[in-house]
């Protein structure tokens, strides 16, 4: 058990306090070890630390759906493992990301993506139902909103310094709940693609 606890105190920590999948904050108490390549269809990979990822423990069922997302939802599905794809993220110069974000909390396939990679970037996306109405509240009512108000008091001429500026701090603070998806959406706003 205590093996456990501390592969969970250090996945929490290399990933910055984040989940895996969704990038709510998580701590030791509201996270949980996930095998990306399930146990069931490898047996190998059950006890590689590389296959070990800290997730949040989702309780809520969406409304809609009726599903829970992240680790309750996958269970012992394969995802395309997106999370470690070599040059996957955004930075100051690409948008790297196989994701779209929008401004009510969506995540998307990133348009103009290979028919087969756009197919692997929902299924990530559906198989995490990471568009659960919470998670989509979460990212816009307790991030996004704050900033895109914030945006209404600048000044035209000074609003693309301003996204630039917000741009750099959350590229800056690897600790940003669902920083992937502000980053996303944000650097479509400053035309980085």
């Amino acid at each position: 058990m205590t093996n456990l606890v501390e592969a969970k105190k250090h996945l929490i920590a290399e990933q910055h306090g984040l989940c895996a999948y969704c990038q709510t904050a998580i701590n030791t108490h509201n996270a949980s070890i996930e095998h990306v390549v399930p146990k069931e269809k490898n047996l190998e990979l059950s006890t590689n630390y590389h296959n070990l990822v800290a997730v949040c423990k989702s309780q809520v069922k969406d409304i809609y759906s009726g599903k829970m997302h992240c680790d309750k939802e996958k269970a012992n599905q394969l995802i395309t493992p997106f999370i470690f794809a070599n040059e996957s993220d955004v930075t100051a110069v690409r948008n790297n990301s196989y994701f779209a974000a929008y401004s009510d909390g969506t995540i998307s396939a990133k348009p103009k993506l290979t028919v087969e990679i756009g197919n692997e970037a929902d299924s990530f996306i559906n198989i995490l139902n990471l568009n659960h109405i919470t998670l989509k509240q979460r990212r816009t009512k307790d991030v996004l909103n704050g900033l895109i108000e914030a945006s209404t008091v600048v000044p035209n001429h000074q609003k693309r310094i301003f996204w630039k500026l917000q741009f750099e701090k959350i590229l800056l603070n690897k600790k940003q709940p669902y920083r992937q998806y502000l980053l996303i959406y944000i650097a479509n706003k400053l035309g980085i693609n």
